[in-house]
């Protein structure tokens, strides 16, 4: 009887996350939202991924390295995902083409003007949107050396794909027109 319901529940069963889902920018990475419970959700990648918990730079986070593929970002005081990164094995697509592992000189190449114009360097990030809500982190020695897209090395590898909350928002300006502002 048992082994009934062990085949039920696994023919059920979803896995916790796709590898080839879109990444969407301040909402989630392989169908693993921000701000979603993590206690269950480490649990089950537990049960069919290679699970590599360290500690983030910041003492009030766990990282979860999930395959090679992502890191999943844990607040320690609510065990809230706070941050998602994609890596080299993740193989979704933030607007049909951007993924990790890819030279400055393809993400330059396939953009549309407008995303050109969204493209921003700050805070060691490349940003991908003006909300701050998506975007490569640099590598050290590149932080600071360049004010756009354009100044970074062509053969620069970007290798992680941060989603993160917005940092920013349109509000109406004086002359209601909107303009972006930092996120309370």
């Amino acid at each position: 009887m048992g082994d009934a319901a062990d085949r039920s529940r696994a023919a059920h069963y979803t896995a916790p996350m796709n590898l080839d889902a879109d990444i969407v920018p301040g909402r989630s990475i392989g169908g693993i939202v921000l701000g979603q419970e993590a206690l269950d959700l480490i649990e089950r990648l537990q049960g069919h991924a290679r699970v590599d918990i360290r500690p983030a730079l910041n003492p009030d986070y766990t990282c979860y390295d999930i395959d090679e593929a992502m890191t999943i970002v844990v607040a320690n005081h609510d065990f809230l995902v706070a941050n998602l990164a994609a890596r080299g094995g993740y193989r979704g697509r933030l607007f049909g083409y951007i993924h990790a592992g890819m030279r400055v000189d393809e993400l330059i190449a396939g953009a549309p003007s407008a995303l050109l114009r969204a493209i921003h360097l700050q805070n060691e990030f490349v940003y991908l949107d003006r909300a701050e809500s998506v975007g490569f982190l640099l590598p050290p020695r590149y932080d600071d050396v360049a004010d756009r897209i354009e100044h970074l090395p062509a053969e620069l590898v970007l290798d992680t794909l941060y989603v993160m909350p917005p940092a920013m928002r349109q509000v109406p300006g004086r002359d209601g027109k909107p303009v972006w502002r930092p996120v309370d």
